[in-house]
């Protein structure tokens, strides 16, 4: 009930109603005790009253005979029976028959018998009967008096007992509505300020403490979930950041790597493999095209090739899972203003996507192989200039010194010769032998300098040898066929040179001794070997070719030496003759760069 009650009020309404209610209970009690002490005061004024009128009786007895001057006492008696004290007590106590027959007996026996008696003896026994109507009196009021002290106690005890339940409601009423709400609410604030928001308040009701709980819990929801949400925020941006990190360090040493010396494949492999471990793509595969010939190109994977297993290279992922349920094919061209040095596949699995991050990573990696594909055939393409530049001077400096030389002996002998009958015999078969030695010289050292002045314009062993081939094939009259199986820049400029000179020099041969009507030039690679071979259907080379050749085919053999290789000249089962010369690519050392870090 008292819960009913309570529930619709604000906490200080219901603080204010337990006061009026203590405040009520009090001035109840002292009211009920005013009213029960005030009836006490009447009965004892009643009661002295009562005692007065047995003492003027007893007075009265002792003054018989009554004289003139007694008839104060008299007075006094008549006075004492009718005062308002007696009548308003016995009215309150329900004695006032009692006090009416008391004052009968007085007015009309005890009064005019005291008034005609000389002895005492006369009216002793009617004073006896007076005075004990007078003590029943006494005794009635002492009765109502004492219920009345009773009730006074009673009462009392009734607000002690409804003070002593109201404090110990007020008690838990304070502990329930307050010290427990209060204890709870700075529960949840401290749990709150230590960043705690799983505590809840739970504090039933419609009051301050309810509604401040539930603001409370509310806010701690929704900073919760502001917290969840902001930390989440955080862990996003603090992911992205080392994503990007990443990504940074990655293209940092993709660059360096990139342009450092060694081989292509230890550059350029690494860096897929990295790509593929920071993006979704997989099966990432760099096709580096041959002047641009798409049909002609190098790949690198991060896949094993047989090339890498030869030569211990551990740089790339080994079986790798195939993707579940296919992908997409993505190509990336690498080209610039003016070349196109190849393209950059890779799948991406199904129903799956680059990040922006990504899309720029791969974008700014393509970028980086482009600019290395492009600063490679620039370096390349310088270091054949200087080659050629540097076989060009020589060159110059063999027809300007040399070949001078010569040409002034063999005027000189010719000279000589020309007064052959003034020589002796000896002297004119020793200028012969000079002479002849002179014309070889002279036709080895043009053919030395044809070979200085020959220029390799187009980077890379297959278009000169393509080149070459279109050449000779309008010399002969018919197509030279090339079928060249290498990859691209396989053979290094300083050793393409040599090899396109001995090609040069069989086509040559074939075309001035051998009369054939097919030639085949084919370049194969057999491991690491580089096989090069010219071949025709015609008369076939002669034994010992090199002792009665122009040193040709000993030209041939000293430069497949250069090569750090073997040439050799052959007749073919079939017919015709065939050249073949072994060598193995050079490759590039690798300079120190500073440490690589992967």
């Amino acid at each position: 009930m008292f819960k009913r009650l309570f529930t619709p009020l604000t906490l200080v309404n219901q603080l204010a109603l337990i006061v009026l209610l203590s405040t009520a209970i009090g001035v109840t009690g002292m009211a009920i005790s005013a009213r029960l002490v005030h009836g006490v005061q009447g009965s004892a004024h009643a009661i002295n009253k009562a005692g007065s009128l047995r003492m003027q009786s007893y007075r009265l007895l002792a003054a018989i005979p009554l004289k003139a001057n007694d008839r104060t006492l008299l007075d006094e008696m008549n006075q004492t029976v009718s005062s308002p004290e007696l009548i308003e007590s016995a009215d309150r106590d329900g004695q006032r028959q009692q006090l009416e027959a008391l004052q009968r007996y007085w007015k009309s026996e005890l009064a005019p018998n005291l008034k005609q008696a000389t002895r005492q003896e006369q009216v002793s026994g009617e004073v006896a009967a007076f005075v004990n109507r007078i003590d029943k009196l006494v005794t009635a009021f002492d009765h109502t008096t004492e219920k009345r002290i009773q009730h006074v106690v009673w009462v009392h005890s009734m607000m002690a007992l409804c003070m002593a339940l109201l404090f110990l409601f007020t008690i838990v009423w304070l502990r329930a509505r307050l010290l427990h709400p209060w204890e709870q609410l700075l529960s949840m604030a401290r749990a709150v300020s230590q960043r705690d928001f799983s505590k809840r308040a739970k504090i039933s009701g419609r009051n301050e403490m309810a509604t401040l709980g539930m603001a409370l819990n509310n806010m701690s929801k929704e900073l919760a979930e502001s917290y969840a949400v902001l930390e989440q925020r955080v862990q996003e941006k603090t992911a992205n950041l080392e994503q990007k990190n990443e990504i940074l360090a990655f293209l940092w040493q993709a660059n360096r790597r990139l342009h450092s010396q060694s081989p292509l494949c230890e550059r350029i492999s690494p860096v897929l493999n990295g790509l593929q471990g920071l993006t979704l793509l997989r099966d990432i595969e760099v096709r580096v095209y041959d002047m641009e010939d798409e049909e002609n190109h190098q790949e690198f994977s991060c896949h094993s090739e047989p090339d890498c297993d030869d030569k211990g290279c551990y740089l790339c992922p080994r079986n790798l899972p195939d993707l579940p349920g296919g992908g997409t094919t993505l190509k990336w061209r690498m080209t610039d203003a003016h070349n196109q040095y190849g393209i950059l596949l890779a799948t991406l699995p199904a129903g799956r996507h680059l990040s922006h991050d990504q899309q720029q990573l791969v974008d700014t990696l393509v970028e980086q192989l482009t600019a290395t594909l492009a600063l490679d055939r620039q370096q390349e393409r310088q270091y054949q200039l200087i080659v050629m530049e540097e076989r060009a001077t020589i060159a110059r400096e063999l027809h300007d010194s040399i070949a001078q030389s010569l040409s002034c002996l063999k005027m000189q002998v010719s000279c000589l010769q020309m007064q052959g009958e003034k020589l002796p015999e000896d002297s004119r078969v020793l200028l012969s032998q000079m002479r002849n030695e002179l014309n070889t010289s002279w036709v080895q050292l043009r053919e030395l300098l044809t070979t200085f002045r020959l220029q390799l314009t187009e980077p890379g062993l297959r278009p000169a040898l393509e080149a070459s081939c279109d050449e000779y094939s309008a010399r002969f009259g018919f197509t030279v066929q090339l079928d060249y199986q290498l990859p691209p820049r396989f053979v290094p400029s300083h050793q393409a040179i040599h090899a396109l000179q001995i090609a040069r020099e069989a086509l040559s041969n074939a075309l001035k001794h051998s009369e054939a009507t097919e030639v085949t030039v084919t370049v194969t690679q057999n491991d690491n070997q580089v096989r090069l071979t010219v071949a025709d259907n015609g008369l076939g080379v002669p034994d010992h070719a090199e002792r009665i050749n122009h040193y040709g085919l000993i030209i041939m053999r000293d430069r497949a030496q250069s090569l750090r290789g073997d040439c050799q000249v052959r007749r073919r089962d079939t017919a015709g003759t065939e050249v073949v010369v072994s060598f193995i690519p050079e490759k590039s050392l690798p300079q120190p760069q500073g440490l690589i870090h992967e």
